[in-house]
């Protein structure tokens, strides 16, 4: 045998890196302050000490004394927040040539995720602006005091003459808002305000300058000498809320961009925007037109923080129109929490819509032929899965609703894998939550395929359903795989047959497995498997035949380009066949030997690619231990069997 080696010359040898940052749903140019509660933050006890750029590590938000807000965990799905009492409570950042936005600059951008405890107030939520006094009030995201054209209204307060308070957005006490803030520097329609509610159905524009004077650079008299969240330069109109992050850009961005970043905070926090959620490439993730009927409560599970994403990674989440900053539902709302997915990678997202139908309970709503006078809630949920975030738990909050069950037994989460909501056509699949108590229904290794729509079940009423599966697995055993799975509640199943793919949509039966009552694990080897991907799935069935499919898993195999095993071992007629699974055509060297090393015999023979069985003569050997060994090109396999 010939052995090659490969030399390589390095003549000369340059390398340009460029590495990428992470910027708010990928938006970089001109960002100059970016910071957020879950990152950057230092405390003394609950108080804040300092909040450093995410953007920029050598620049933060400072406050000392009593003058410093808390930070408080698990307030905005699962999130902290950074809380400000309506005392004199305040942070200062970077002023003069580090100052976010460049004095006189006409064209800037603000986003913020916060909330007010109160509408009747002036509260300043972030600002840069001169320390002389009102008359040189600028680029300042405030809230109004209660007179016209308030109460409860937000906006930019370019105060500087000969501009005009442009505070007209309205808000809800108590209630979390993605606002922004998008200066133009032109003569008329110059401010966009933009929360999550009118992103999706028009966007408030207004006039900074009743009069129209032309803008032009340096009009709005933007200072850099104060720079502060949650109070005004001399302290007043101090925030009572919270802030969740800020976002600025030293420029105004246009609305491809603006989509990005509003999805980017929406994923994160469970808030709904009533439009397309994107990635930070621009891929959708969530189609808002295709799932029209499902807009409602949006959230889910998502992951988008490689080298040049937003630092995206939400694996516990709930929407803030049903549940609580910790997942606690709120009442009659009808909680689902997503949690512990095993397979949450960059790019991944799973988000879930609702149809805003009633969460009551039926008996006269479709549900399959297997679950026939259940009673199931009215609501249905849609799933759009990108990429695959694996298994995951989830809970479902009953408390406030009326339901029959008492009991896990009489609960099941039930998904039509077919995605059209019909629950009597095509696969459905069910899920038994265990536990259920206190009014949660928790179901564990879930799985939601993209376009599925799933619902809940609220009282069998004693009918036997399919067996629930908990799990489902598959793993490569040297040349052969295991297949291993879970269920539940399978007291009326009969048999499973476990069915085989190569390309993840045509199967073929490979055998069947007894069911055994009071038995719920269970295993099947499939023998000889060559290379390549192979999946495969479990078709249960019950003893009147009405049957279900488990999930599809798949394994990856790497093996030789051929493998061998005798089909009846122990061998006890007169030949040991031995099969021969090759990926090509050629020529096998078939040897027997005896334990004792002895060769017995030896042939040739001719494969083909696929299976291949090649009897070998045992009628004038012992009973005991062998080995056939067979060569193949220049590999060698052996395998051992008994004759008896």
């Amino acid at each position: 045998m010939k052995i090659k080696f490969y030399a390589l010359s390095l003549v000369s040898l340059t390398l340009a890196v460029t590495i990428a940052a992470q910027t708010p749903g990928g938006v970089s140019p001109n960002l100059t302050l970016w910071v957020k509660s879950d990152a950057g933050t230092a405390t003394t006890g609950s108080l804040l000490d300092t909040w450093t750029y995410v953007n920029d590590g050598t620049k933060s938000f400072t406050a000392t004394g009593a003058d410093r807000p808390s930070l408080v965990s698990s307030v905005i799905n699962f999130k902290p927040s950074v809380q400000f009492g309506g005392g004199v409570r305040f942070m200062d950042g970077p002023t003069g040539a580090n100052a976010p936005i460049a004095a006189g600059d006409d064209s800037y951008t603000v986003l913020v995720v916060w909330q007010s405890n109160t509408n009747s107030a002036f509260q300043r939520v972030w600002s840069q602006r001169s320390i002389l006094g009102f008359a040189n009030d600028a680029c300042a995201f405030s809230t109004w005091d209660g007179s016209a054209p308030g109460p409860g209204v937000y906006g930019d307060e370019t105060a500087t003459a000969p501009f005009s308070h442009t505070i007209q957005r309205g808000y809800s006490v108590s209630t979390w808002n993605i606002s922004q803030l998008n200066l133009l520097n032109q003569a008329t329609g110059d401010l966009e305000i933009v929360d999550d509610r009118n992103i999706s159905s028009g966007i408030t524009t207004l006039n900074t300058d009743p009069g129209g004077t032309p803008n032009g650079a340096a009009l709005r008299a933007i200072s850099t000498t104060v720079h502060r969240i949650g109070a005004s330069h001399d302290g007043s109109g101090p925030l009572n809320g919270d802030i969740a992050e800020i976002i600025v850009y030293d420029r105004s961005i246009n609305g491809a961009e603006r989509n990005r970043i509003f999805s980017y905070l929406a994923m994160k926090y469970g808030i709904t925007i009533k439009t397309n959620l994107l990635s930070s490439a621009g891929v959708t993730v969530w189609n808002a037109a295709a799932n029209s009927t499902y807009n409602n409560a949006v959230f889910g599970l998502s992951r988008d923080n490689g080298a040049s994403g937003s630092g995206l990674l939400v694996n516990q989440s709930n929407s803030i129109e049903t549940g609580s900053g910790n997942g606690t539902g709120q009442n009659a709302e009808g909680n689902i929490v997503l949690s512990n997915p095993s397979s949450l990678d960059d790019l991944d997202f799973l988000q879930i819509g609702n149809d805003n139908a009633a969460l009551t309970e039926s008996v006269s709503l479709d549900v399959p032929v297997t679950a026939t006078g259940s009673k199931r809630l009215a609501r249905e949920w849609k799933v759009q899965h990108t990429g695959n975030v694996g298994t995951f738990d989830m809970t479902m909050d009953f408390n406030g609703l009326t339901i029959s069950a008492t009991g896990s037994i009489q609960l099941r989460l039930m998904v039509d894998e077919d995605g059209d909501g019909d629950f009597t056509t095509g696969t459905v699949r069910f899920y038994t939550p265990f536990p259920y108590a206190g009014g949660i229904a928790s179901f564990t290794n879930v799985t939601l395929n993209n376009n599925e729509v799933f619902t809940f079940i609220t009282q069998t009423a004693g009918i036997l359903l399919p067996v629930t599966w908990k799990n489902f697995s598959a793993k490569q055993l040297n040349n052969d795989v295991r297949l291993d799975w879970k269920v539940e509640n399978n007291a009326n199943a009969s048999h499973y047959e476990i069915e085989h793919s190569s390309d993840g949509t045509t199967f073929e039966r490979i055998g069947t497995v007894s069911n055994i009552t009071n038995d719920v694990t269970y295993e099947f080897l499939h023998r000889g498997v060559l290379s390549g991907v192979h999946f495969y799935r479990i078709r249960q069935f019950d003893f009147d035949g009405k049957n279900t499919y488990s999930k599809i898993v798949s394994v990856t195999i790497k093996t030789p380009d051929f493998i061998t095993y005798i089909l009846n071992n122990p061998v006890m007629n007169s030949s040991a066949d031995v099969v021969i699974k090759a990926a090509k055509p050629g020529m096998a060297l078939v040897e027997l030997w005896s334990a004792n090393g002895a060769k017995l015999s030896t042939k040739q023979q001719t494969i083909t690619a696929g299976s291949t069985v090649v009897p070998v003569d045992m009628r004038s050997v012992q009973p005991g231990n062998y080995l056939i060994r067979l060569t193949v090109g220049d590999i060698v396999q052996t395998v051992q069997f008994v004759k008896l």
